[in-house]
């Protein structure tokens, strides 16, 4: 696959997570699940901006440039502060339709990561890093859904880590 070739496969990638988000936003009656699916609608259309840009940088200049892509979602230091708080929500209503929606995001970012990860292994030069930093973006992406998995259900786990050992008594 060629520069051209991946940056339109990650296109697909990119614009079918924001859809999903997107629409999530609008079947969600919840506030707080509102904010979140716009947030990262918002943060995917990002990534088609930057992706559409380069794409048109590529065709007239037959290389990359060197525009970093900015994230606006929050650090994983950030993340991890709100792991106090969300063992306090009390949750007075089901959140099924929400942890189904986050689920459904869940698979559409781990495979937007293995298109990622196959891009990363298959170019070189500027497009390869391009799709790491890519990847580490949609790794990050792949945790914040998973923390509001986790908290919806409260599972016990935050970021995949049990928060409580059944052993240690």
């Amino acid at each position: 696959m060629n520069t051209e070739e991946a940056i339109v496969s990650a296109l697909e990638y990119e614009r079918k997570v924001r859809d999903h988000y997107a629409q999530a936003a609008k079947n969600t009656d919840d506030p707080k699940g509102k904010e979140i699916f716009e947030a990262l609608a918002q943060e995917e259309q990002y990534h088609v901006n930057y992706l559409e840009a380069r794409l048109q940088y590529w065709i007239d200049e037959g290389c990359l440039d060197e525009i970093i892509l900015e994230t606006t979602l929050p650090t994983r230091e950030w993340m991890a502060r709100g792991k106090a708080k969300m063992r306090k929500v009390s949750l007075n209503r089901s959140y099924a339709n929400e942890i189904k929606m986050l689920k459904d995001a869940l698979e559409l970012e781990w495979q937007v990561s293995e298109h990622y990860k196959k891009l990363v292994n298959s170019l070189d030069g500027d497009s390869k890093e391009m799709f790491r930093y890519f990847l580490d973006i949609e790794d990050a992406h792949t945790a914040i859904v998973q923390a509001e998995i986790d908290g919806l259900e409260k599972n016990g786990f935050w970021f995949d880590i049990a928060e409580f050992n059944l052993e240690s008594g």
